[in-house]
């Protein structure tokens, strides 16, 4: 069924009429940005066929001759694709950082490291401990005893009765580090306070996070390698943060959480980058910013052709 558009508006090509045909997935796109259909001319040696738009502007002029539109919709499809896959790029990468225990392949855990792994948040673990042939208990210079997979959920409920030269030395750092942590403490000359919950332990300044799980935890009369942070949802506890210089020129921290005392050296640190609000614009933040300028430009471009017809 012939089909003329309104206002008298026929063929581009050769003024006759003009049938509408189906619109194709792309015509639906290009919808969105500004409404059109897809017609085809009826009249014999014409052969035009396109789409226009709803308010009778050509969007398409010839068959292989690409309009504006389409060309400003490739344009964006183009980089709403590059800001998805940068912005999804950056979340992997940031995950990745913030799981390292996810990532990295691991022996399925068996035993007390089970156990310890599905306590149900909010309670303790006490792991197991340590073998007369592991050589940390042959070489433990102090009177605590060590444990390995325990489970911290219950802040406070066995408090450490030693001191921070024992716990420091039974979870073996340098003896120069030992020293200088435990005058630290003494002294209150923390770096930083941090904050312990079940995702992680971040610094209060915000300058670094830490692996949830502990490197070495000091509780009672024990010291217990590998325990891991397991406090009720929501539950948040504080600590001062120490750091010293290891024997090859690495940065050591140790955290004492103030609820318990707990003398503990944290494992592996993240550092958060420093980008200081609209001084450093990030990729997506730029292709939006295109995209608002070839919207606009585009809205002026239809609204010169409106006015021309």
């Amino acid at each position: 069924m012939d089909t003329p558009l309104p206002d008298g508006v026929r063929c581009p090509a050769c003024g006759g009429t003009l049938e509408r045909e189906p619109r194709q997935r792309i015509d639906r796109l290009m919808s969105v940005l500004h409404p059109v259909h897809r017609y085809r001319c009826v009249m014999p040696g014409c052969g035009w066929h396109g789409v226009l738009g709803r308010d009778a502007v050509p969007v398409a002029h010839a068959v292989g001759r690409p309009a504006a539109g389409v060309v400003l919709l490739w344009f964006l499809a183009g980089a709403v694709t590059a800001v998805g896959l940068s912005e999804g790029t950056r979340a992997v990468l940031r995950w990745r950082k913030a799981h390292p225990a996810a990532v990295a392949t691991a022996p399925r855990p068996t035993g007390a490291e089970l156990d310890s792994h599905y306590a149900p948040p909010g309670t303790d673990h006490p792991g197991v401990e340590l073998p007369a042939t592991d050589g940390r208990v042959a070489t433990n210079p102090s009177p605590l005893t060590l444990r390995r997979s325990c489970a911290w959920g219950v802040p406070g409920a066995n408090p450490y009765r030693g001191t921070v030269e024992q716990a420091l030395a039974a979870a073996k750092l340098p003896p120069s580090v030992v020293r200088e942590i435990a005058d630290k403490a003494e002294r209150g000359w923390m770096v930083d306070q941090v904050e312990i919950s079940r995702h992680g332990i971040r610094s209060v300044a915000g300058r670094v996070d830490f692996n949830p799980n502990i490197q070495a935890m000091a509780f009672g009369d024990k010291l217990c390698f590998d325990t891991r942070v397991n406090f009720p949802a929501g539950h948040v506890e504080y600590a001062a943060l120490y750091e010293a210089r290891g024997e090859n020129g690495e940065t050591l921290h140790v955290m004492v959480p103030y609820v318990c005392r707990n003398v503990s050296v944290l494992g592996e640190r993240y550092e958060v980058p420093d980008h200081p609000p609209g001084r450093t614009p990030t990729p997506g933040s730029l292709v939006l910013a295109l995209l608002g300028l070839a919207a606009l430009a585009g809205s002026r471009r239809h609204r010169g052709m409106t006015s021309g017809q």
